[in-house]
């Protein structure tokens, strides 16, 4: 039996009440944009694609009555970065975008490394995470991006056990 290559699942599409304010946001973190029309604007991060779609049109294009509450995390999305100072810089940059840092930057609690957690203006939550080398989810999600792995130069810290991250986390 031939086996297939496992599917490509890397364009994550948010339900966003205002369209305008929400691709502003997105732009002022200087995403580039592959595409952007009057009503959908996608933005390109490494090996995975952002759009953004008004939620009264996602919910009728799926055939399904949409949500737009903003009653707390429900999902996060990981944005992988390379070294504990990219975590920094980018949470800087949401600050200056007008998001909102839920979690400053810090050690990590649950994997060794570092991260933050922010939500855009709509309550979309992400996580800003830098994992070392030798923890099994970067080199995944570096192979996912069709990049090459990072050297391990740095140094596991033994003071925590090590617990992998998900590429998305479900809060449901």
């Amino acid at each position: 039996m031939q086996r297939r290559p496992p599917p490509l699942a890397n364009i994550i599409t948010l339900g966003v009440q205002n369209f305008d304010a929400q691709r502003h946001f997105y732009r002022q973190l200087g995403w580039p944009q592959a595409f952007d029309s009057d009503d959908f604007s996608v933005f390109e991060l490494r090996g995975a694609l952002l759009a953004l779609f008004p939620i009264d049109k996602l919910g009728a294009d799926a055939q399904a009555q949409p949500e737009p509450g903003r009653g707390g995390i429900r999902f996060s999305v990981i944005i992988s970065v390379d070294t504990p100072e990219e975590v920094d810089e980018l949470a800087a940059r949401v600050r200056q975008a007008g998001g909102k840092l839920t979690k400053n930057p810090t050690d990590a609690e649950f994997f060794v490394g570092r991260d933050a957690y922010l939500s855009d203006p709509e309550g979309n939550y992400w996580e800003i995470a830098c994992g070392p080398p030798d923890n099994p989810v970067s080199p995944a999600s570096r192979r996912a991006a069709g990049l090459p792995p990072r050297p391990n130069t740095t140094a596991s810290r033994e003071t925590k056990t090590p617990i992998i991250p998900i590429a998305w986390r479900n809060y449901a």
